[in-house]
């Protein structure tokens, strides 16, 4: 007995293990990268753009609760019913400040209401009304609705160009397919 007869067959190389590639796996290979590579650039567009509207919203939040102020105005017309869907209509009241001077304006109440009944107001330092301050809460409610608006239009743009791209790379397989089989059928038939 030699002494190469017990030893071991030697493994092929990686490349001649492996089966030959088509153009179209390649390009396959190649879609499949772009279309993760550009969900997560979506992915990363829509966290950007989410703390962005965030950070703004929550300056807009400490600057509004700074510069603004509760009132308690009186309702100096009657206001009717709250037409269905609406959750507020605009009434004329007015309000006494700080200093004793008697203020008119118009705010947003909820009805029906009489002549004289209390409603809360918000007013600035100088006087004017304004809206309720931003609160935490609305400013996080934008916030997500901005990136998931973005997550949802970039992920369909994403799926609809990856679907129109591996539509094309579905027809170069098919097509380098076709062309094989037309080499490999005449010697497979005589084989039979």
């Amino acid at each position: 007995m030699r002494a190469d007869e017990h030893a071991r067959p030697s493994r092929p190389g990686r490349r001649a293990a492996r089966m030959p590639r088509r153009r179209s796996d390649r390009i396959a290979d190649l879609t499949a990268w772009a279309v993760c590579a550009a969900a997560l650039l979506v992915l990363g567009a829509a966290l950007v753009l989410g703390l962005r509207v965030h950070g703004a919203l929550s300056d807009r939040v400490e600057a509004e609760a700074r510069d603004r102020s509760p009132v308690v105005a009186v309702l100096t017309e009657d206001v009717p019913i709250v037409p269905e869907g609406a959750h507020r209509v605009p009434a004329a009241v007015r309000w006494t400040d700080g200093q004793g001077v008697e203020h008119t304006g118009t705010t947003e109440v909820t009805g029906p209401a009489q002549v004289g009944a209390p409603v809360g107001a918000w007013v600035t330092d100088d006087g004017r009304l304004v809206r309720a301050p931003l609160t935490t809460t609305e400013a996080v409610f934008v916030t997500l609705a901005t990136a998931l608006g973005v997550l949802l239009v970039g992920g369909c743009v994403v799926g609809a160009l990856g679907h129109l791209a591996f539509r094309g790379v579905g027809r170069l397989h098919a097509d380098e397919w076709e062309r094989e089989w037309a080499e490999v059928e005449p010697q497979w038939r005589r084989t039979r």
